[in-house]
């Protein structure tokens, strides 16, 4: 059995720090446009509900189209796609930001199309990985890219809506957009890594990565981000309605960098392993966490459930992408990665309409019902949260 590396000795593999840096500055979007495009959408339109309908479109588009653009990065290769999606990108981002367009529904539309080209750079980072270290390695090399995630929504938010109000949020947009494309082309086109393409080598034909035996997990994983998006609209109405004030932006700062150190606390302690046995003892603890959020209501108390639910957050994501990583062919590993970000964009989607829907109709005491329904249906999917590392033959 080989030695687990130590995080010292991963990030000092030729393309890591590269890997590392750009993997940061191509996650922008995901986690500035969230927040950036109800801003934007209001300063372009006068609207918010013209910024919140950019918003849902530029998360569902995304997690529609993610396992296909995944699929395709595996059979002819990362340049050759990216290449049409940057293009694309950069083409939707002009006109979305130039253009002055008397129908909102053109904005909505180009948030679409945003959704649609902007590169998965988390998905290709993680399959990148894999060319340079062991399989014993997987775990920490996922608690890095988790940490990543969670250092790009601890600042990206605050970056855009900061850029907004001192400047304006076409400036922001254009810093989310230059840092993707940048992190984009530095992972994608550098020649400190190269990923062979199984596929188009071997003239390969592979079905689909989706099977039903993988259908618990990524449910599961609908409903992470369904609560984690829940929480987000859950504390900025707060503070609203309540005038509450800075709730947001502790939340935000010890949530995050509870969950960034979580991940890498998780990452070097425990080992790599090949079930989905610890995965679904974090999620019931990540369960109960966010099912505090229904009972606390003070400032401090709810900002004690973002630190005990930065604890589930960091180790959550880090699991299941170590089982993919741990139990996937090479030739389909971007596709899997991919499936497994579609289901959480998707459920953040879903979170912050239902979320949203139920305060505009009822009131914010009713939408806190969603924390208990958000947690409790998927613990009845743990039983068969068992994984596919015993039914299917593995040859990486």
């Amino acid at each position: 059995m080989l030695k687990e590396s130590t995080y010292k000795t991963l990030i000092s593999l030729k393309g890591a720090k590269n890997l590392i840096f750009f993997g940061y500055l191509g996650r922008a979007p995901y986690a500035m446009l969230q927040v950036g495009m109800v801003i934007f959408g209001n300063y372009k339109t006068g609207s918010y509900a013209v910024g919140g309908a950019m918003a849902a479109g530029f998360s569902i588009s995304n997690a529609l189209i993610q396992p296909v653009n995944g699929r395709l990065v595996d059979k002819v290769g990362q340049r050759k796609v990216v290449s049409f999606l940057l293009a694309g990108f950069i083409m939707t981002s002009l006109f979305v930001t130039i253009g002055e367009f008397e129908r909102d529904l053109i904005y909505i539309v180009l948030s679409v199309f945003l959704g649609v080209t902007v590169p998965n750079i988390g998905a290709y980072t993680r399959r990148n990985w894999k060319v340079i270290t062991e399989e014993a390695d997987n775990q920490k090399v996922q608690a890095i890219e988790s940490s990543i995630d969670e250092l790009n929504f601890l600042v990206g938010p605050s970056v855009f809506a900061t850029v907004s109000n001192y400047l304006n949020p076409i400036i922001a947009l254009y810093i989310a957009i230059v840092s993707s494309i940048v992190g984009t082309i530095g992972v994608v086109f550098s020649r400190s890594i190269e990923v062979t393409n199984h596929q188009s080598l071997n003239n390969e034909k592979t079905s689909i990565w989706i099977s039903k035996n993988k259908l618990p997990l990524l449910t599961t994983l609908i409903f992470v981000g369904a609560c984690l998006s829940s929480i987000s609209v859950y504390v900025v109405a707060k503070e609203d309605i309540e005038n509450i004030k800075n709730l947001t932006a502790f939340y935000y700062l010890i949530n995050g960098s509870t969950a960034l150190l979580s991940a890498l606390f998780y990452g070097y302690y425990f080992s790599n392993t090949k079930n989905l046995n610890k995965y679904n003892i974090v999620f019931v603890y990540l369960a109960i966490s966010v099912s505090t959020f229904f009972f606390f209501n003070t400032k401090n108390l709810i900002l004690l459930a973002g630190l005990l639910c930065g604890f589930g957050i960091g180790p959550i994501f880090l699991l299941a992408n170590s089982y993919v990583s741990n139990v996937t062919k090479s030739s389909t590993l971007t596709e899997a990665y991919s499936w497994l970000a579609s289901s959480v964009g998707f459920g953040i989607a879903l979170g912050s309409s239902l979320f949203g829907y139920v305060i505009e109709s009822y009131s914010l005491s009713s939408a806190k019902n969603l924390f208990l329904i958000f947690t409790i249906i998927p613990l009845f999917l743990l039983p068969f949260n068992k994984g596919w590392h015993a039914k299917e033959k593995i040859n990486s």
